[in-house]
C-alpha cells in the first residue's frame, strides 16, 4: 500500500499558509488593523513578471505605489505571487 494514499484528506502546506495569511490580513480590532508579519518574497514564489492576467496591481493585497499587505519588500505592479487574489 502506498503511504501517500490519504494525502488528499489533508490540506497542503501552501493552502494552510494562504488561509493563515488571508485570515490575518482581514483581522481587525476596533477598526484598527492588527500587527502583521509579512512573508518573504521567496516564501510565496514572488516574481516581477505577471502570470497570465494575474498581476500585483489587480490583487486585493496591492498597496500603491509599490507594496503589498502580506509580502515584504518592494513589489512591482506587474509582478505576481502565489497569494494572488483578484480585486472585485
Amino acid at each position: 500500500m502506498s503511504e501517500t494514499r490519504f494525502e488528499h484528506l489533508f490540506p497542503s502546506r501552501r493552502s494552510v499558509i494562504t488561509a493563515s495569511v488571508a485570515g490575518g490580513a482581514m483581522f481587525a480590532v476596533g477598526g484598527a488593523r492588527a500587527a502583521q508579519v509579512k512573508l518573504a518574497q521567496t516564501e510565496i514564489g514572488y516574481q516581477t513578471a505577471p502570470r497570465g492576467g494575474q498581476r500585483c496591481d489587480l490583487c486585493v493585497n496591492w498597496r500603491a505605489p509599490g507594496a503589498c499587505a502580506v509580502v515584504a519588500g518592494a513589489i512591482s505592479p506587474a509582478g505576481w505571487c502565489g497569494l494572488f487574489a483578484r480585486r472585485l
